[in-house]
Parts: C-alpha cells; sequence; structure tokens
C-alpha cells in the first residue's frame, strides 16, 4: 500500500506539470515576449530631438545607459525588463550645455504588458502612462503549483489513513479489540523503554541518545529549497541570487545548511566521545571529513568540461564546507567538556552554555575583529579602502572607475591567493554592474561562515546542556532575537545605506547574523512542532535531510539529463517552473527510496 500511495503521487505530480506547462503563451503584434519583458512604446510631443537614457534601480549608485533616440513627433519602441523598477531619463539631443533639462522618470512595468509612454511639455515634461495590454500576474504558475502539492499531501494522508484502518481492522476484528490493542502497544513501548534502561544501567553504558528529527528536518528543508533554486527556480528573480545587496529566497539556504552542520558537530561529538571514541580518533575523522568534502567539492567545479587545470575555480560551496567544519569541529575537539550540574534558578544556569566555553568565543571573536579589519582597512589598489560594492564600470561615484573593486578587499585576497583564473568568473553582479571575476565563496567571507557554523554549535550546546524543552524553546529563541537585533542595527534596516549591508556575495557579518536569527528560530519551531508536539512528523524534508550528501552531489552532477531538465518549448515561466519542480520532486523520492532500503551516505 505504501508503494502503491508513492505511484500515485508521481502520476499525479507528472499529470500536474503538463498542465502548468498547457498555460497559453501571448504572442504580441510586434515581439514574443515570454516572461520578465514588457513592450513599451515612446511617443514624443517635443519640438526637438531627444535621447532616452535609462537604467534599473536594482543599480545602485550608476551610471544612466544610453538606449535610443526619441526624435521630434516620433516613437520608438523598447523591450524592458520587469524584474525591478527602471529610472528613464530624456535629454535634449545635440545639446552640450550642462543646464539643459534632463526628466527622470521611475516606473515599473509589468511582466508580458504593454505600455504607451507620451513624453509631453507642459511647462517642463511630463510622462503619461497608457497600459495597452494589461501586463500579466507571472506568480499564476506558483499558486497552481503550490494547490497540486498541497493536493497530493491530502491524497498522501487519504491513502495512509485508509491503510491504517484497513489494517487495524483486519488485525483487530472490532473497535474494542482495536483500543485494547492500541493500550497493549502503548503499554509494551514503556516495558521496553524501562527494560532498556535497566539493562543499560546493569552493563554501565548509557541508553541509545534519540535522533533530533527536527534537525534533520530542517536540513532537508534546506536542501530541498537549494536544489529548487540551483535548478532555476523556474527563472523568478525571487528565486536567484540577489545582484548585490539585499535578500531573496536563494540567498537564505546556504547559511541554514552551514547553521545546521555547525548544531550536527556538537551532537555527533558528543554522541562519539559517550561511546568512548578518543579525541586522537575522532581529528582522524574530522581530517578525513574535510578532505573528502573539499575534494568533492574541486570534483563538481569540473562539470561541464571546466576540467582545464589553467582555470579550474578553486573556491566553492563544498569547500567552503569544509573550511567551516574544521575550523569548528577542531575548536569543539579541543574545548568541549561535559554539561556541569548547575542548580536551576542560580544565575549560571543561563549562561552555561556559553560561559563554559569561553576560549571557544576568544578564538571566534578574534577571527570576527581580524574579518572587520581586513574588510575595512586593507588597502586596495585603485579603489577605495574599506569599499564593500561591487565595482565594475557602471559605478557613478568620486573615483572614475571601480571596474576591479568588486567585492572590495574580498575580491582582491581571492584574486591574490587563488589567482583571477581560478576564482568564479560569473557573479550576479556582473550583467548589471559589468564586472569581472569574482568568487562569494572565497576566502575573506570563509570566516563569517565559521562564525555562522560556530552560531550553530552554539544552538547544539542549548540542546545538549539544557534537558527541558521550555528552556531549548526559550533560549533558541533569545539567540535568535539577539542575532537578529545586532544585525539590524549594523545594517540600519536598510538595503543598501547600512554601515555593514546584509550581502550573500561577501558573506557579510549582517547577513550571517540574519540568517542566524532566522536558523535559531526556525529550528525552535520544528523542535516544538516535531519533537515535543508531534503534529509533524517532517515527511518529506525528513528523508532528504537524512542524506543531504548523496543529494547534493546527484543534483549537481546528474542535472541536465531527462527527467531532471529538457529544453523549454515555449520558455515561459509556467514550464521552468514545472520543470525544476519535478527535478526537484525526482531527488526527494530518491531520498525517500533510500530511506526505505536504509541507505545513507556518510562522510
Amino acid at each position: 500500500m505504501k508503494k502503491l500511495s508513492i505511484t500515485i503521487c508521481v502520476l499525479v505530480l507528472l499529470f500536474s506539470s503538463s498542465v502548468i506547462v498547457a498555460e497559453p503563451l501571448d504572442i504580441l503584434e510586434i515581439h514574443q515576449v515570454t516572461f520578465d519583458t514588457a513592450e513599451v512604446q515612446f511617443v514624443s510631443s517635443l519640438v526637438y530631438d531627444a535621447e532616452i537614457w535609462a537604467q534599473t534601480t536594482e543599480c545602485y549608485k550608476c551610471k544612466s545607459l544610453f538606449v535610443s533616440d526619441l526624435l521630434s513627433m516620433e516613437h520608438v519602441e523598447l523591450l524592458v525588463d520587469t524584474r525591478y523598477p527602471m529610472l528613464f531619463q530624456v535629454k535634449e539631443k545635440y545639446n552640450t550645455n550642462s543646464n539643459t533639462t534632463s526628466v527622470s522618470f521611475r516606473y515599473h512595468f509589468g511582466e508580458n504588458g504593454k505600455y504607451n509612454v507620451s513624453v509631453e511639455i507642459d511647462n517642463q515634461l511630463i510622462f503619461v502612462v497608457d497600459v495597452l495590454k494589461k501586463p500579466d500576474f507571472s506568480a499564476t504558475s506558483i499558486f497552481v503549483a503550490i494547490g497540486i502539492y498541497a493536493g497530493l499531501i491530502c491524497l498522501y494522508i487519504a491513502v495512509k489513513q485508509a491503510s491504517r484502518h484497513k489494517c487495524v481492522n483486519k488485525v483487530c476484528g472490532s473497535d474494542v479489540l482495536n483500543n485494547n490493542a492500541t493500550v497493549s502497544l502503548e503499554h509494551l513501548k514503556q516495558e521496553q523503554t524501562s527494560h532498556g534502561e535497566q539493562s543499560s544501567a546493569k552493563s554501565g553504558t548509557k541508553p541509545r541518545t534519540k535522533r533530533l528529527r527536527s534537525l534533520d528536518t530542517f536540513r532537508g528543508l534546506s536542501l530541498v529549497i537549494m536544489i529548487f533554486v540551483n535548478y532555476g527556480g523556474g527563472r523568478y528573480w525571487y528565486f536567484e541570487h540577489s545582484i548585490w545587496n539585499g535578500l531573496t529566497v536563494a540567498d537564505l539556504v546556504f547559511p541554514w545548511f552551514v547553521f545546521i552542520m555547525g548544531t550536527s558537530i556538537t551532537l555527533s561529538q558528543h554522541s562519539l566521545r559517550s561511546k568512548g571514541v578518543t579525541k586522537l580518533e575522532l581529528f582522524k575523522k574530522i581530517i578525513r571529513r574535510t578532505i573528502i568534502l573539499f575534494l568533492l567539492g574541486l570534483f563538481l567545479n569540473t562539470a561541464g568540461g571546466h576540467n582545464d587545470l589553467h582555470f579550474i575555480r578553486i573556491p566553492g560551496v563544498l569547500q567552503r564546507f569544509s573550511i567551516s567544519y574544521f575550523v569548528v569541529a577542531i575548536l569543539e575537539l579541543i574545548f568541549a567538556k561535559a554539561p556541569r550540574k548547575v542548580s536551576e534558578g542560580n544565575w549560571y544556569s543561563y549562561v552555561a552554555d556559553v560561559f563554559d566555553y569561553w576560549a571557544e568565543w576568544l578564538v571566534i571573536i578574534a577571527l570576527l575583529v581580524t574579518h572587520t579589519c581586513l574588510t575595512f582597512l586593507l588597502p586596495v589598489s585603485g579603489c577605495p579602502t574599506g569599499y564593500l560594492g561591487p565595482g565594475g564600470d557602471m559605478i557613478y561615484g568620486k573615483n572614475s572607475s571601480y571596474s576591479l573593486c568588486t567585492g572590495g578587499a574580498a575580491g582582491y585576497i581571492d584574486k591574490w591567493f587563488f589567482g583571477e583564473d581560478h576564482i568564479y568568473q560569473y557573479p550576479t553582479c556582473q550583467a548589471i554592474y559589468g564586472t569581472g571575476a569574482y568568487d562569494p565563496e572565497g576566502m575573506l567571507g570563509s570566516i563569517t561562515s565559521i562564525f555562522m557554523t560556530f552560531l550553530g554549535l552554539q544552538a547544539g550546546k542549548i540542546i545538549f546542556h539544557f534537558p527541558g524543552n521550555g528552556q531549548r524553546l526559550t533560549r533558541l529563541v533569545i539567540w535568535g532575537i539577539i542575532t537578529g537585533a545586532i544585525g539590524t542595527i549594523l545594517c540600519k534596516a536598510s538595503k543598501d545605506d547600512g554601515w555593514i549591508p546584509v550581502n550573500k556575495n561577501l558573506w557579510s557579518l549582517t547577513y550571517v547574523l540574519v540568517l542566524a536569527s532566522m536558523a535559531f528560530i526556525l529550528l525552535a519551531f520544528f523542535y516544538y512542532i516535531i519533537d515535543v508536539k508531534p503534529w509533524y512528523s517532517g515527511n518529506p524534508f525528513y528523508y532528504a535531510g537524512m542524506n543531504s550528501i548523496l543529494l547534493y552531489v546527484s543534483h549537481e552532477v546528474f542535472f541536465g539529463y531527462f527527467p531532471l531538465s529538457w529544453a523549454p518549448y515555449k520558455g515561459t515561466h509556467a514550464e521552468y517552473l514545472a520543470m525544476n519542480l519535478i527535478g526537484t520532486s525526482i531527488w526527494v523520492l530518491v531520498a525517500y527510496h533510500c530511506y526505505t532500503i536504509k541507505f545513507f551516505l556518510k562522510i
């Protein structure tokens, strides 16, 4: 029956994806517009020739770019990006006078819309916008997909309940027997638990530690979202990484995964030490895992034919994992200690999980001070000291050129240490800012990644030190509030104008603090609904979380193979979304199958 329910879910998913793809595509009179584009016609009522200049508002402090001439009493048709608001300027042509009239016009056009913009004179230049064709609501496919998955969940629950009801009737025969059987089973579980505790006491060993299901679920959720955005996220801009400052959905999952890794370090080392594993053996395990993660990352960097050793990228996601894991795991190996018994209500009981590890905190604070000094004080040739911007040829400022300033000290260190040919060549800021090579997984960001891992380690210490569910939940939420508040203050609750903007490309301190805040609160939420109040089993994310390294490596290796992806027929959001959701769902089913056959890849 379980296999039948999975088969039904797969069939419904494949059928529903075909429904999503079947969304009609509008054919405009002049252009076939698929997504993130609008057709805009500028109509001039001016008595002189003019020029249209434009820039996306996402490009912070950028120069406007020449777009087109706008001749007197004529019109010009343009295709305009609809992901972000656009800023247009109309200037008089051939007039070199610096005092000539230049009027700005800001507007956010809608996807697949058709607009008429009249440029008129009424004492000054004015713009009148007429909507000739109403733009599409691009998120329709997302809501359809949510409905389909909600239906699959309901179907799964119904099949599961029917299977359980059928099984109970077959075995027990009546409601009275069912109730008695339930009581007997519960009584048996209690007897088994008591017997296990007594046996452990007699043998001198500790009872087996219950696995934290909420942690595996959180890891699995992060991994599933990561696979979805890596596969394209339906080509929606908010499922892609941010251009420079700010946050999108794609920017959330990597730090969460790093945070969870830190939590696992605490629980894993405690479990191994309780089994008698020596520090030397743990050290060998840490070294082995670090090397394997780093080499796996290099292996994935060569995918798609990028195997020329003269240009191979050295940093990467798994490389960042390996560095963060190594430093934090070694810290925990050196300074970890058994929790001391402190009477409840004693002031020290509220800070024991921090004060008992003061040496670890000193090391982390020293790393953060080093990161801050390098970021704001390291001289970078041709760039302002302490620069945190994307650089590139589009930046407009006091300096004549910011073309080689991408990431400031972070970019400079990577080019010096790895060489420009061995870092990422296509950063997210390149298309808008005109930048060169820059690696978001570079050396300087590894320090704040270590800090993120350490905050996850702190979450593990909370679970390890405090046995009460209320104590654990309270502390997790308090840590979430504290880290979120500090991050908000440092960025001044602003995207671009704070002391340290929230920036995934730099792995800025505020980025880590804000994402750690989310991670603490999400872990508390999952812990409550899964481990404290078993309202939710964690499925299907639990299955993915149990085999995270297998799914991550496999989804990277096999991307590009059908049915994980295919050449789009119409190239709409709907088709890309269906393709990316099917690819992600297949890996969830793979994780479920591995779980049923008890296959778990660990390194």
